[in-house]
């Protein structure tokens, strides 16, 4: 993808950056609805969640749930950061997103 290519606010050299910190594999453009009819989008890039970034989530997940959608949010989004902690549905729509990059495998369960 080119610099012309890239959404508006991510450079080649923020993608750049987040690979060589996050791993090639990590690195992802969540796009965002602005409407309830999702007919415009806003693109971000976001990595996948650790699980480091996991064990904080869950930490408060029972006991404060907005400071674990906060914690799972602040910590995988590498751009547009205060634009979407400022808007509740740019939020929720990131935190969906990202809650779908965490690497969920079932397991197949055998007698032995």
């Amino acid at each position: 993808m080119n610099e012309k290519e890239l959404p508006v606010g991510i450079s080649a050299e923020m993608i750049a950056d987040a690979k060589a910190k996050h791993g090639e594999k990590n690195v992802k453009f969540l796009d965002l609805p602005l409407n309830d009819e999702s007919t415009e989008f806003k693109t971000v890039l976001a990595c996948v969640p650790t699980r480091t970034i996991m064990g904080q989530y869950r930490r408060f997940a029972d006991t404060d749930p907005k400071k674990a959608d906060e914690i799972l949010v602040k910590n995988c989004l590498l751009s547009h950061k205060d634009e979407v902690l400022a808007d509740d549905g740019l939020f929720y729509g990131a935190l969906t997103g990202i809650a779908d990059l965490i690497p969920m495998r079932k397991a197949i369960v055998k007698n032995c």
